[in-house]
């Protein structure tokens, strides 16, 4: 065998040295800013130029949010920063959550869009802007917090999660705001971030048909960093549990991350580990996967939980039903492709994407009608967990995804999408599943 030549080998090291020294760097780095011996960034609403535009009572704002559709078109605006209309009115909090509020539900759609952008202030680029601190502050909310995106949000922290194994976790927002002066209440708010960067290997946890645990293993990890920050927030706050209200929402990963979060209030609540009464408990998540197989998922002590779900988007429909998986709470269904009255809703659908992004959600009627059925085929081919770690699990599963049409699965996902239809949508037109 001949040797690589001197000026080969050299090269080799060098860049193998240079490697090492980068991953010793970026542990030192998570290190030292867990340890807060690294000064990190940490955003104020004062750090934008601008303030919202606010309604005359306070309750509506027009919200800035990093939408997908834009940046995946228009090369000019690569953070997709848009904004839409957001409204959060105190009264709701007087009703019971066990009743689906279409109009909370919409304002949920858009505020779970922004958590998923304040990414943008931690990471590289957009860091002037803190959207969740200004859009909650000028909702009236205060004491916003948003440290868990620091180390979470450039392309270092993505590989020094993977380094440390704490792809598990989760970025999230919380703040707060008095409801009733006379009665001392709360409102707090818990926006849980969407998947972002290493945290896609966490999604897939449930491949350990063995675990001992009901639920999703790596959503549930992530669940408990941030119910132990949750606690501790509440703390810091003075808020007596008994006068506490929370709301929860995400989209994807967030919203699976917040449903288990929900149910896990809603069974603490009549403990001493109580955090809020379970009548004070408002979860609203949007494409969220499978979270859990509990049997009692279904139970009337968490129908006050709301999962929104596209039927032609992927992600709600994974883990498969099949093999155990679904949501506590109730399945909001928006319509489907198969409906005879789809076109109508899609056409005005259509509107309110296109008045948010500035383009047409031009996905065909055929394609989200495919996308639709595709948990149905899939468990047809995999009708187990064990099933899709065989070798023809897998080469079952890369048949169904070669089928896909990606691009429009991609936008039946997108926030934009949920939004628009949330926007757009006669509350009648819903269907849900589950509902105890």
């Amino acid at each position: 065998m001949t040797k690589p030549s001197r000026p080969i080998a050299v090269v080799a090291a060098s860049c193998a040295a240079f490697l090492l020294v980068t991953l010793f760097f970026i542990q030192v780095r998570f290190i030292a800013g867990t340890l807060n011996l690294l000064p990190l960034p940490h955003a104020t609403a004062e750090a934008a130029e601008n303030p919202l535009t606010t309604s005359t009572n306070g309750n509506t704002v027009q919200a800035e949010y990093c939408s997908e559709a834009i940046a995946a078109n228009n090369f000019g605006n690569p953070t997709g920063r848009t904004s839409t209309s957001l409204t959060l009115n105190d009264a709701w909090f007087d009703t019971s959550p066990y009743s689906y509020n279409h109009s909370l539900a919409t304002s949920c759609a858009v505020l779970s869009a922004v958590c998923n952008s304040e990414s943008r202030f931690y990471s590289s680029d957009g860091a002037e802007y803190p959207y969740a601190e200004r859009a909650l502050g000028a909702l009236g909310f205060s004491h916003v917090r948003t440290e868990s995106y620091a180390l979470r949000s450039t392309v270092v922290d993505q590989v020094g999660a993977l380094m440390n194994g704490t792809h598990n976790s989760a970025a999230y927002t919380f703040a707060q705001k008095p409801l009733d002066a006379a009665n001392a209440d709360t409102l707090v708010f818990v926006g849980v971030r969407g998947t972002y960067g290493a945290e896609w290997v966490s999604n897939f946890s449930f491949l350990d048909p063995s675990g001992e645990d009901i639920d999703h293993a790596g959503y549930l990890t992530a669940e408990q960093e941030v119910l132990t920050a949750l606690q501790a927030y509440l703390s810091d706050i003075g808020a007596n549990p008994a006068h506490t209200r929370i709301l929860i929402t995400g989209h994807s990963r967030g919203g699976a991350i917040a449903n288990l979060l929900a149910a896990e209030l809603v069974d603490r609540s009549s403990t001493s580990l109580a955090l809020a009464p379970a009548d004070g408990v408002y979860a609203y998540t949007f494409a969220a996967p499978g979270s859990t197989r509990a049997e009692t998922r279904d139970a009337a002590a968490y129908k006050g939980i709301f999962n929104v779900v596209n039927p032609a988007d992927l992600v709600p429909q994974l883990p498969l039903a099949a093999w155990g998986y679904g949501r506590y709470g109730t399945t909001v269904e928006l319509p489907s492709a198969t409906d005879e009255r789809f076109a109508d809703s899609f056409a005005t659908m259509q509107q309110a994407y296109l008045e948010n992004t500035g383009y047409l959600d031009t996905c065909s009627v055929d394609t989200l009608a495919s996308l639709d059925s595709f948990e149905e085929r899939a468990a047809q081919s995999l009708p187990t967990a064990d099933s899709f770690l065989s070798p023809l699990g897998i080469v079952a599963a890369a048949g169904e995804l070669a089928y896909l049409d990606w691009g429009e699965a991609l936008v039946a996902h997108y926030p934009d999408t949920y939004i628009a239809w949330m926007q757009a949508l006669d509350p009648a037109a819903l269907s849900f599943v589950h509902t105890v």
